[in-house]
């Protein structure tokens, strides 16, 4: 799971990298990225770059955490002086953390000799994005991390869902739309506020599917089964993938149908459940959409339910 944060965050920030440098130094103007791959020997940092700070060449260096680690301190300092060596610059050490968790360890790491004199003195700085105000992300020059304001402060993560999605449209940022998604996927996990986050996720699909992130998503998908074989493939991804399309096509047919011929009974509806082929539950919307009787839309429910009983 903690991949999962790791790679979201990379992502978003990847695309808005001035955007994270004016969150975390106000004032600072991004130049370029580095390495995160550091020599000493094997250890790379999640993010490095190169950044112009009241008139200095800096390094700013960020660390994403899902999780509490009793030994982030002593990461920190280890990248942070790996880099300093390694480039001869300053470097600035953020951790943000993404979601509550245990105690979190915070700055400064010590190296303290049996003498009690203090060998390092390290200090880093630490954001716990839960304890931001959604409006962090509202200004103009952190606005490509407005998919971040479902992790923000507040319990009532569903309005700040909403929050996200006319934000995003009114900053013409509806292109990280599906990454924001992702984010509220990670802290939506009770039964009834993921079926909530799907239901207005599928109320925004064609904003979706035009996303970078979401096409993107999908091309990784396609290639990773293709890596695999395609029997592998769809276990791994695509079965899931059409197993919830499925899922969201039947829900719209019940929907539709038990909205415009109530009288229908739940037995016939329920047989809806049984339909797996994509292009019958298409065909069956469009009839429920224009079926002029109740009996004509029953008639046509049984009809595609009966070959696939067979």
């Amino acid at each position: 799971m903690s991949k999962q944060w790791d790679f979201l965050m990379k992502k978003l920030v990847g695309t808005n990298r001035q955007h994270l440098v004016s969150l975390l130094l106000p004032g600072a103007q991004y130049e370029s990225e580095l390495n995160p791959q550091l020599q000493s020997r094997t250890i790379e940092a999640d993010l490095l770059y190169n950044i112009l700070w009241n008139g200095q060449k800096v390094i700013l260096h960020v660390e994403f955490q899902r999780r509490s680690d009793n030994n982030m301190g002593r990461r920190v300092w280890e990248y942070n002086a790996q880099t300093s060596i390694n480039t001869g610059l300053p470097v600035c050490s953020f951790v943000i953390y993404l979601k509550r968790d245990r105690k979190i360890v915070e700055s400064p790491y010590e190296i303290v000799l049996p003498d009690n004199d203090v060998a390092h003195h390290f200090n880093y700085r630490t954001v716990k994005l839960w304890e931001l105000p959604a409006e962090v992300f509202k200004q103009a020059d952190v606005s490509g991390l407005l998919p971040l304001l479902p992790l923000t402060r507040g319990t009532a993560k569903r309005e700040l869902v909403e929050d996200m999605i006319t934000s995003l449209d009114s900053a013409d940022k509806n292109e990280l739309l599906a990454l924001g998604f992702a984010f509220a996927a990670l802290v939506l996990t009770k039964p009834d506020d993921r079926n909530w986050l799907e239901e207005r996720a599928t109320m925004l699909e064609d904003i979706l599917e035009e996303s970078w992130f979401y096409q993107e998503m999908v091309e990784k998908g396609l290639a990773k089964g293709r890596q695999q074989g395609l029997q592998q493939g769809l276990q791994q991804g695509l079965q899931q993938g059409l197993q919830h399309e499925l899922q969201k096509l039947r829900k719209i047919l019940v929907d539709i149908t038990d909205e415009r011929f109530p009288e229908i009974g739940q037995e016939t509806l329920s047989q809806v459940q049984t339909l797996n082929d994509e292009d019958v539950l298409h065909r069956l919307i469009v009839k429920m959409s224009l079926a002029k009787s109740a009996q004509e839309a029953e008639q046509a429910i049984l009809a595609a339910v009966k070959p696939n009983a067979q």
